[in-house]
C-alpha cells in the first residue's frame, strides 16, 4: 500500500486488461478510454484530499523499513506535480477515446497510459532515490512501448529503438551514481542525503555522482546535447501520448534534477548550478533554432519542447525562491501551453491525415475552433501577455537580474523572441488560402477532441490573466523543496 491515489491508479493499470478483454468481447473498446478517464478523475479527488491533509501537516511520510524498501514521502511538491500529471493525463484519456478508435490494441495503449501516469506520480511522491528509480523505470518502459505503439509503421519502430537505447543508458548512469552516494553516506533517503552531504566538504567521488546524475537524467529531460531521441520519438508517437511526452514525461526529469540538486548536492551546488546555466543557454538556443528547418508540425513542436526545458533550467541554475518559483509554474504552464498544441496538431492529422505543414495551409478556415485554441497556445509558448507563458517567463527573467545574472534574463528573452518565428509561421500555415483537396474538404474535430483542447485553452488564458492561486500554490512547493536542505535562498 503506497497512498490512496497512487494505490487507486495501479489498481486501475492492473485491471485495464481485463476491462479491455471484457470491452472487446462486447464490442465496446470506447469503454477502455471510459475505464481509464473514470480512474484519472477519482485518483484526482484522491489527490485534492491528499492536498487538503498536506496543507495542515506539511509532510506525509510512509515508515522507511530499510534502503532497499518503497518509501514515500509527499510535500506539496509531489501533490503539485501529481496534478499535473494527473490532470492532462485525464484530458488525454478523453481525447484518446475517439482518436484511438480505429487502432488495434486499445486496452494495451490505455494500460500503458496508466501504468507511465502511475509511475509518474510514484516519482514526485518518493522520499528516496531508490523508489524514485523503480517509479521512474515503470514511467521510461510504458512510454518506450507507446512510442513504438503503431509497429507497423517503420518510423515509430526506429524511434523507440534510439529512445530505448539512449533513455536506457541514461537511466544506467543514473544507477550508477546513485550506488557513489549509498556508497559515502549508506542512505539514499532525501533527508539523509541532505545531512549526510549538506556540511561536508566535497570530495571527487561526488563530484563524480553528481556528474552522472545530472547526465542521467539530463537525458531523460532532453538537455542539449543528450536530446537527439526527443523529436524522433514525440514525432512518432500517437498524438495523445506525444502530449504527454512533451508535456509532462520531460518535466519529471527537471523535477528529479531539482529534488536532488537541494538534497545529495549541496556541497556542490554552485558548481552544479553553473554548469546547469550553461547548458540552459545551449539547450533553448538549440531547440529554438531547430524548429526553424522544420516542415513536420509534430517535430517542430517536439523540438519547441527542447527550448522550454532550457527556460526552466534557466531557473533551477539561478537557484533563489523566486527563480524556483518560475520553474515550477513554467512546468505547469508548459503541460498546458505544449498539450493543447500537441493535442491540436493531432486533431489536424486525425482529420486530414498529414504532418507535413506545407499540406495543411488554410486548415484554420475549416477547422476554427482547432484553430483558436491552438493560436493560444502558441501565443502563450512566446510569452504573449496575457497568456500564461508570459507569466512564468517573467519570474525567471525578473529573478535573473535580481541574481546579477542579466546575461542569463537577456538570453531567455532573446529566445522567446526567436520562437516567434516558428510560431507565427504555424499561425499562418493555418490561415492561408487552401490549396489541398484534403483541407478543402476537412470538417472541425471531433467534440470529445475539442472537449479538452478548448478546456486547457481556457486555462492558458485563465492562468495568464490571474496567476495569483496558483502562485501561492507554487511558492508553497518550493518551500518543501528547500525544506531539505533546512535553508531558504533568496
Amino acid at each position: 500500500m503506497f497512498t490512496p491515489t497512487l494505490d487507486l491508479l495501479l489498481v486501475f493499470t492492473v485491471s485495464m486488461p481485463i476491462v479491455g478483454w471484457a470491452a472487446l468481447k462486447i464490442h465496446r473498446k470506447v469503454l477502455c478510454g471510459v475505464y481509464a478517464a473514470a480512474g484519472l478523475a477519482i485518483a484526482g479527488v484522491l489527490l485534492y484530499e491528499l492536498f487538503l491533509e498536506v496543507s495542515q501537516n506539511m509532510v506525509i511520510s510512509s515508515p522507511h523499513i530499510g534502503v532497499f524498501s518503497a518509501y514515500l514521502r509527499i510535500d506539496m511538491l509531489g501533490v503539485f506535480m501529481a496534478a499535473i500529471f494527473i490532470g492532462l493525463g485525464f484530458a488525454v484519456a478523453i481525447y484518446s477515446i475517439v482518436y484511438m478508435k480505429k487502432e488495434t490494441g486499445v486496452p494495451i495503449y490505455f494500460t500503458l497510459l496508466l501504468a507511465m501516469i502511475s509511475g509518474m506520480v510514484g516519482i514526485v511522491f518518493a522520499g528516496d532515490l531508490f523508489t524514485l528509480y523503480v517509479f521512474w523505470e515503470l514511467m521510461c518502459v510504458s512510454s518506450y512501448v507507446l512510442v513504438a505503439f503503431r509497429r507497423r509503421k517503420g518510423e515509430s519502430i526506429e524511434a523507440a529503438f534510439k529512445y530505448l537505447i539512449m533513455s536506457g543508458a541514461g537511466s544506467a548512469t543514473v544507477l550508477l551514481g546513485m550506488s557513489f552516494l549509498y556508497g559515502m553516506s549508506g542512505t539514499l533517503n532525501f533527508q539523509g542525503l541532505a545531512s549526510a552531504f549538506g556540511q561536508a566538504p566535497p570530495n571527487p567521488w561526488l563530484y563524480l555522482a553528481s556528474l552522472l546524475i545530472l547526465v542521467g537524467f539530463g537525458v531523460k529531460t532532453a538537455i542539449v546535447p543528450l536530446h537527439t531521441w526527443l523529436p524522433d520519438a514525440h514525432a512518432a508517437a500517437p498524438s495523445p501520448i506525444s502530449a504527454m511526452l512533451s508535456g509532462v514525461v520531460i518535466e519529471t526529469g527537471v523535477y528529479a534534477l531539482c529534488r536532488i540538486c537541494f538534497t545529495a548536492f549541496l556541497s556542490v551546488q554552485v558548481q552544479w548550478l553553473s554548469i546547469l546555466m550553461v547548458m540552459s543557454v545551449i539547450t533553448m538556443v538549440v531547440g529554438n533554432v531547430m524548429p526553424l528547418l522544420q516542415n513536420d508540425l509534430k517535430r517542430l513542436l517536439a523540438y519547441s519542447s527542447i527550448a522550454q526545458v532550457g527556460y526552466m533550467l534557466a531557473g533551477l541554475s539561478i537557484g533563489t525562491q523566486l527563480a524556483l518559483t518560475g520553474t515550477f509554474l513554467h512546468l505547469l504552464n508548459h503541460a498546458l501551453m505544449k498539450g493543447t498544441a500537441f493535442l491540436c496538431a493531432g486533431a489536424i492529422l486525425y482529420t486530414i491525415g498529414t504532418r507535413q505543414m506545407d499540406e495543411m495551409a488554410g486548415i484554420g478556415r475549416k477547422m476554427p475552433i482547432t484553430a483558436i485554441a491552438f493560436a493560444i497556445s502558441l501565443f502563450a509558448l512566446t510569452g504573449l501577455p496575457p497568456l500564461n507563458g508570459f507569466v512564468s517567463e517573467l519570474i525567471i527573467v525578473t529573478a535573473a537580474f535580481q541574481s546579477n545574472l542579466a546575461w542569463l534574463g537577456v538570453a531567455v528573452i532573446l529566445n522567446s523572441a526567436l520562437s516567434a518565428a516558428f510560431y507565427l509561421r504555424i499561425v499562418r500555415t493555418l490561415i492561408l488560402p487552401i490549396k489541398s483537396e484534403k483541407v478543402a474538404s476537412a470538417r472541425e474535430a471531433p467534440l470529445a477532441l475539442l472537449v479538452p483542447i478548448c478546456f486547457m485553452a481556457a486555462l492558458i488564458i485563465l492562468i495568464g490573466l490571474w496567476p495569483d492561486p496558483v502562485i501561492r500554490i507554487v511558492q508553497q512547493s518550493v518551500a518543501a523543496l528547500f525544506s531539505f536542505s533546512g535553508k531558504v535562498m533568496g
